[in-house]
C-alpha cells in the first residue's frame, strides 16, 4: 500500500461504516429467519442453499442474529466494488467518484437485507475483483482466493450457476495469460475454455458434494416450479393435471386453482393468507419423482401451453406486464424498519431518524424505471452485445473483455428466470444491477490507447 492510496481507502472505510450505521443489524425476511434457524440447529434442508445457513451458523456464534452475516455482505460488496473501480482508473478523483456509485439506490437500499441475493452479488463481485487484481499483480494466491469466492458464490442461490460460468471462463483466460513470458501474447482460445471450464466443473462438483454433505432434510426446491407450471397449464387447458397428493387438505377445484394462482409468485399456491386450500411441500422421494414424471409428460405433450405460461411468468417477474414494482426493498411499517432491534416475538422496530428519512427520500423512486426489473436484463444483454463487438473488432483494451464477462454473466442469469422464476421481487435482478454498473464503467474506460497491445 502506498501513501497515495490512503485517501481512497479511507473513503472506502467510510462507505462501509455508513452502510453499517444506517442499516444495522440488517433485515431478515422469512427466508432469512429460516436460514438462520437452520444455521443454529444444524438441521439443514435444501429449500434454500445450505451453505449460507452453515456460514451464518458460524457467524452467529460471534455476532448473534443478523449482524454477522450483514457485516460480511457489506464488507464484501464495498471491498469488491472498491477493488474494481481502482482497476478502472488510477486517478484519485475518478476512483472516488466511481466508488460512490455504490450508493445507487437499487443496490444500496437492498444492502440492508440479509438475504441470499445480496450475498451472491457481494461474493461474486469480491471474487471476480480478486481475479482481476491477480492479473495485475501476477499473484497466484490472489487468483486462488478469487476462485474460492466464485465457487462459494455458486452455492448461495440455486440459479447462481449460469451467472458463474462466464466469470470462470474469464478466470481461465486470466490464468493462462498470467505467466505469459511475453506481455501482450495471449493463450489460444481453446486453452482458455479448457482452463476456465475445468475450474468451473471441478469447483461446482466439489461445492455440490459439500452442500450435499450438509443437507439433513431433502426439500426438493424445484417442485415449486413444477407445481406452478402444472397449475398454469391446467388453467390454460381447463383440465386439472395436478396429482391429488399435492393437496394440503381439501382437493382444489378449478375455481380454487384460479383463486390461488398468480403468474408473478408461487406464494399463494403454498402459503395463501385468504383460504385454507393450498398445496403442501413434498418430502417423499417417490412422490417427487412421480410429480417430476407428470411435469415432464405435460410439458412434452403441451409445449405451447407450457411456453405460454412461462412467458407470462417471465413477463410478470420482469415487471413487463405489471405496473407496480414488486418488493423494490424491504420497508413496511408492520414488518420492518431497517435499523431495527428484535423483540422476543420476532418483530422489528426502528430507532433511527436517519434511516426513516432515507427511506422516505427513496420512496418516490420505487415506481420509477430505476426499479423496473426488465431494464437491468435489457442492459445486461445490450452491454454484452456491445462488449462482444468491441472485443471481436479489437477496438478496445482489456476492460472490454472484463465487461464482456460481467455482462454475459448477467445475461445468462437473467434469462434463466424464464424457466425457473418463482417470485417477482426486485432482489432477483440485483446481480444484473451490479453487472450493469460494472460493465458500463468498464466500457467507459475501454478505449484502446496507442500503447495497448
Amino acid at each position: 500500500m502506498t501513501a497515495k492510496n490512503i485517501p481512497f481507502l479511507l473513503l472506502l472505510a467510510a462507505c462501509i461504516a455508513a452502510t453499517l450505521f444506517i442499516f444495522q443489524p440488517g433485515y431478515m425476511n422469512t427466508d432469512a429467519v429460516d436460514q438462520l434457524g437452520q444455521g443454529r440447529s444444524g438441521l439443514f434442508n435444501d429449500w434454500h442453499p445450505p451453505v449460507m445457513s452453515w456460514t451464518w451458523g458460524l457467524l452467529d456464534r460471534i455476532a448473534p442474529g443478523p449482524l454477522g452475516m450483514f457485516l460480511l455482505q457489506v464488507v464484501l460488496f464495498w471491498s469488491g466494488w472498491g477493488m474494481l473501480v481502482s482497476l478502472v482508473s488510477a486517478r484519485l478523483l475518478n476512483r472516488s467518484l466511481y466508488l460512490l456509485i455504490g450508493f445507487f439506490p437499487p443496490v444500496f437500499m437492498l444492502l440492508s437485507a440479509v438475504i441470499k441475493d445480496v450475498l451472491m452479488m457481494a461474493v461474486f463481485l469480491f471474487g471476480f475483483a480478486l481475479i482481476l487484481h491477480s492479473q495485475q499483480r501476477r499473484s497466484l494466491s490472489l487468483f486462488l482466493a478469487g476462485l474460492v469466492f466464485l465457487a462459494y458464490g455458486m452455492l448461495t442461490r440455486h440459479n447462481a450457476v449460469p451467472a458463474a460460468l462466464p466469470l470462470f471462463l474469464y478466470a481461465g483466460w486470466a490464468f493462462t495469460n498470467m505467466k505469459s513470458a511475453v506481455v501482450g501474447r495471449f493463450a489460444p482460445f481453446w486453452r482458455v475454455v479448457l482452463s476456465g471450464g475445468t475450474f468451473f466443473t471441478v469447483l461446482l462438483l466439489l461445492g455440490n458434494i459439500w452442500s450435499a454433505s450438509l443437507i439433513k432434510i431433502k426439500a426438493y426446491p424445484f417442485q415449486q416450479v413444477m407445481v406452478h407450471d402444472l397449475t398454469g397449464i391446467s388453467l390454460k387447458l381447463k383440465t386439472d393435471l395436478l396429482p391429488e397428493y399435492l393437496a394440503s387438505s381439501e382437493q382444489p377445484s378449478m375455481k380454487d386453482l384460479r383463486h390461488i394462482y398468480q403468474t408473478r409468485s408461487v406464494k399463494n399456491l403454498y402459503w395463501p393468507d385468504f383460504t385454507a386450500i393450498h398445496f403442501k411441500i413434498l418430502y417423499e422421494p417417490e412422490q417427487v419423482q412421480d410429480l417430476t414424471n407428470i411435469w415432464i409428460k405435460t410439458v412434452v405433450e403441451h409445449p405451447r401451453a407450457y411456453l405460454d405460461h412461462r412467458a407470462r411468468v417471465f413477463a410478470a417477474t420482469m415487471g413487463i406486464s405489471v405496473s407496480k414494482a414488486c418488493g423494490p426493498y424491504y420497508y413496511e411499517e408492520t414488518i420492518y424498519k431497517p435499523k431495527g432491534y428484535y423483540y422476543s416475538d420476532g418483530n422489528y422496530f426502528s430507532a433511527s431518524l436517519v434511516t426513516d428519512r432515507l427511506f422516505a427520500l427513496v420512496e418516490p423512486l420505487r415506481e420509477s424505471p430505476l426499479y423496473w426489473n426488465w431494464v437491468y436484463i435489457f442492459f445486461s444483454l445490450t452491454l454484452f452485445v456491445l462488449s462482444l463487438f468491441l472485443v471481436l473488432r479489437k477496438r478496445a483494451n482489456a476492460n472490454a473483455v472484463v465487461a464482456l464477462s460481467f455482462s454475459a454473466s448477467g445475461t445468462l442469469y437473467g434469462l434463466a428466470y424464464f424457466f425457473a422464476a418463482t417470485a417477482c421481487d426486485f432482489r432477483l435482478v440485483l446481480w444484473n444491477v451490479a453487472v450493469t454498473l460494472a460493465s458500463s464503467l468498464l466500457l467507459l474506460h475501454s478505449k484502446k490507447q496507442k500503447t495497448d497491445p
